[in-house]
């Protein structure tokens, strides 16, 4: 057999536990698996490209398999061999004065944060955990929540390998100095892409402020969204935001708190609403609710901080807190948790603060899986638990991206058309929106089903394909995809010669189509 070529390399680890790597957590994405491989070091990933090279083998790389929403670990295509490189997880070298790593794919932001504690710079985290590379979420793209959140815009390529298995390099420079030279403009070429497996990335750090303040916004009004956009890209035009401000609608602040009830509501029909007034006056939850971060030389932030209060208390409540404050606060509380035991409202109080602690020390570089909590929410056989990868956890869900201008009408009009698609299909709407820039807004939008209920599936199919037609339609082209819309049909794709450019590119470079077939691809 062809594979005995790969299976007599002898690598160090050969994954056998094909069902980890076969659970897409997308409805009917099912992929035959030829095999897995788990190369612990560069030279043994190059082995392993080079046979497959030779027995022209596909194979689909990935870095932990983590990609969850868009389809985690799966193929594209039947009849690829999985090659994961969780193991080439080295740090290389950390820049202190340049605030710079260099590192493999199979760092994850808990590792990095870990090797970061006590230095003057942290890593500039997204809400998917500890657990998750950070070398594929920048190649997906993937956004943070800080001045370098918007990672594809901040990295170099040091190492790639190509489908012949020879190695190359985007960045040869002694010293980080960003995209400069011949290569300035390649990088973003290789994001979203299926051209190289890229095996190690220089990465910008943030440096840690003097002074830290979390600025929290509830909205008065769900109809204040439009207008809270338009303020936040004002702020963003003049520099006085300059994080990835995240704001999220009360369905997905409510999932991150508690479950759908099986036993009181329909799940043809969703939360009823009385109950949902119910559940948000006893939690406190408003239509809207953003967290942000401010930083800086202590005045600079605290100015920065009045004008944005100043700018957005007209349609929400504003509050400007300290980490360290929180941090005073919770431990003081912590310490008098005996003493109120017997005050149930106390001791919820503590252990809300305790959580909203925790969530806002994320913005200082502690990459934390709360935001996860949300994909339980229509799981029935299990609760939250912080080590658990959530789709192998029997959760089901989708995340479907689209980018939009930053304009109260775009973002209006998107939220209608998408709420209106969750009511007919009886399910709840909840959503994310962050401030990229002072042009680009980014939704991202969660849709949760019971892996369990084979009808309950076959709507959540449903809605997500209407979802994707309305996007397309409106001309909302989504950041990100799913590996179940792959290959493309470039005939009902925007944006079709970038498409077909991107083909081209590829042919060039893969021309037996090994890597990764399909993803990113049109068909």
């Amino acid at each position: 057999m062809l594979l005995d070529k790969l299976d007599s390399l002898k690598l160090s680890d050969k994954g056998s536990n094909h069902e980890n790597y076969k659970n897409s957590g997308l409805v009917g994405h099912i992929r035959d698996i030829k095999g897995i491989y788990i190369p612990k070091t560069t030279d043994e990933l190059k082995k392993i490209i080079q046979t497959c090279h030779l027995i022209n083998q596909p194979f689909y790389a990935i870095s932990t398999g983590k990609n969850w929403g868009y389809g985690k670990s799966v193929p594209v295509m039947d009849d690829n061999i999985i090659i994961d490189l969780s193991q080439l997880n080295e740090i290389y070298h950390y820049d202190s004065d340049l605030g710079v790593v260099e590192i493999g794919p199979g760092v994850t932001q808990g590792q990095l944060a870990n090797y970061l504690k006590g230095m003057p710079w942290m890593l500039d985290c997204t809400g998917a955990g500890p657990a998750t590379s950070i070398v594929g979420n920048v190649l997906e793209r993937g956004f943070g929540h800080g001045s370098r959140g918007y990672r594809s815009q901040h990295f170099t390529i040091t190492e790639y390998i190509q489908a012949n298995g020879k190695t190359k390099s985007l960045d040869t420079a002694s010293r980080y100095i960003g995209r400069n030279g011949h290569s300035a403009g390649l990088t973003e070429v290789f994001t979203q892409n299926n051209l190289a497996v890229i095996t190690k990335i220089r990465f910008e750090l943030t440096m840690r402020q003097e002074l830290s303040l979390r600025c929290i916004v509830r909205l008065k009004e769900s109809e204040s969204i439009g207008t809270y956009i338009d303020i936040m890209r004002q702020l963003k035009s003049e520099n006085t935001l300059d994080c990835l401000a995240h704001i999220g609608n009360n369905y997905r602040v409510l999932s991150m708190i508690t479950q759908f009830d099986f036993s009181k509501w329909n799940p043809s029909h969703g939360v009823p609403i009385h109950d949902l007034y119910t559940l948000e006056m006893q939690n406190h939850i408003t239509p809207w609710t953003a967290a942000f971060v401010v930083s800086g030389e202590s005045k600079v932030a605290k100015a920065k901080a009045n004008r944005i209060k100043q700018a957005l208390s007209d349609i929400g409540d504003v509050k400007i807190l300290s980490l360290q404050k929180l941090n005073r606060l919770n431990w003081f509380l912590h310490g008098l948790k005996p003493l109120f035991n017997y005050s149930s409202r106390l001791t919820k109080f503590q252990k809300n603060l305790t959580k909203f602690t925790q969530a806002m020390l994320m913005l200082e570089g502690n990459p934390s899986p709360m935001a996860l909590k949300g994909c339980y929410w229509r799981n029935q056989s299990q609760s939250f638990d912080n080590s658990n990868d959530p789709i192998d956890s029997d959760c089901g869900f989708y995340w479907i991206a689209p980018a939009l201008p930053m304009l109260s009408n775009e973002i209006n009009a998107c939220m209608q058309k998408s709420e209106q698609l969750f009511q007919k299909f009886g399910f709840e709407f909840g959503v994310t929106l962050t401030s990229i820039s002072a042009h680009m807004c980014q939704a991202i939008i969660s849709l949760y089903y019971d892996v369990k209920c084979d009808k309950e599936k076959q709507r959540a199919k449903e809605l997500i394909t209407q979802l994707r037609q309305c996007f397309k339609d409106n001309n909302w082209q989504c950041y990100r995809r799913s590996i179940d819309e792959m290959p493309f049909d470039l005939s009902k794709e925007s944006n079709r010669d970038a498409l077909a450019l991107k083909h081209k590119i590829k042919i060039m470079l893969d021309p037996n189509n090994l890597i990764n077939p399909g993803r990113y691809q049109i068909k």
